[in-house]
């Protein structure tokens, strides 16, 4: 063997021979794995809570009230921040009377909202109801149809709602009657001054004024009933008749000038009769 041939040893040597096994080149992924498995974890629980958080905001409802002007404010889907909010006719802004303030203001759930905007809708629907003189019909019939769309009523809410739709209508006819009585009123006199007068072509005049005052008299009577009182549900005076004190303008010659000056004389109750022809 030749001095310059390698020994077989130094061929199979490890001196200069190097088993990669990896160990280092996995170690450095590893650490990269976890630091990224941790940052995405706290990026889930960051937006899992900014999710939490904005939805408890979102299901947050403001009532605000100003001027006697009521309106309805919900959290934006975001920590923080408000709108205005009126998903239909119910939570529209709407005008309160100055005796009527809400039981409850800022900040509620949606259960308190309907709850405190159903009491504000029957409390002014019932003061217009009530009102016989300025009340308006239009207004508690507007509260009460707000009050049927509210998200949370129950059976006994919309019972109650419809009863007090059935009270809008009642004085609806009461207005009616009301505009009736008024030209029965006209009409009666009229034909009080006929039946005084005596007729030429028409007559029968006192019966007209018989069936009239029945009427008048049954609109006192079911006004009673309805424990209304008469004289605010037909505005005009005592229904009972009486005797109309007409009078009548006649006309004489005036000695100034040959003018002619009104003067009055009370009519009879009836016509004179006439002497019967012997």
């Amino acid at each position: 063997m030749s001095n310059d041939q390698s020994p077989v040893d130094d061929l199979f040597g490890d001196e200069g021979l190097r088993i990669e096994d990896g160990s280092d080149e996995r170690r450095l992924p590893r650490k990269t794995i976890q630091l990224k498995g941790w940052m995405v974890g706290a990026t889930v629980l960051v937006v899992a809570l900014l999710w939490w958080w904005s939805s408890l905001h979102h299901n947050q409802f403001y009532l605000v009230v100003e001027d006697q002007n009521v309106s309805v404010k919900r959290g934006y889907f975001f920590p923080f921040g408000e709108g205005d909010w009126a998903p239909n006719r119910a939570y529209e802004a709407f005008q309160l009377p100055p005796d009527i303030k809400p039981v409850k203001q800022g900040k509620m759930s949606a259960k308190e909202l309907d709850k405190t905007l159903k009491k504000l809708f029957m409390d002014v629907a019932q003061r217009e109801l009530n009102d016989l003189k300025k009340g308006r019909i239009d207004v508690a019939e507007d509260m009460l149809l707000r009050g049927q769309k509210l998200r949370s009523t129950s059976v006994s809410d919309d019972r109650v709602l419809l009863r007090l739709l059935g009270d809008v209508a009642f004085r609806r006819g009461l207005t009616e009657v009301r505009g009736l009585q008024a030209r029965f009123d006209e009409a009666l006199a009229q034909f009080r001054l006929a039946h005084r007068r005596g007729g030429n072509v028409f007559n029968g005049a006192q019966k007209w004024v018989k069936a009239i005052s029945k009427l008048r008299l049954e609109f006192k009577r079911l006004s009673l009933e309805s424990g209304i009182d008469p004289d605010l549900l037909l505005q005009s005076g005592r229904l009972e008749p009486q005797r109309l004190q007409a009078s009548e303008a006649t006309q004489k010659p005036d000695n100034r000038g040959g003018q002619t000056t009104p003067t009055t004389r009370p009519l009879p109750d009836k016509p004179e009769a006439k002497p019967a022809a012997k």
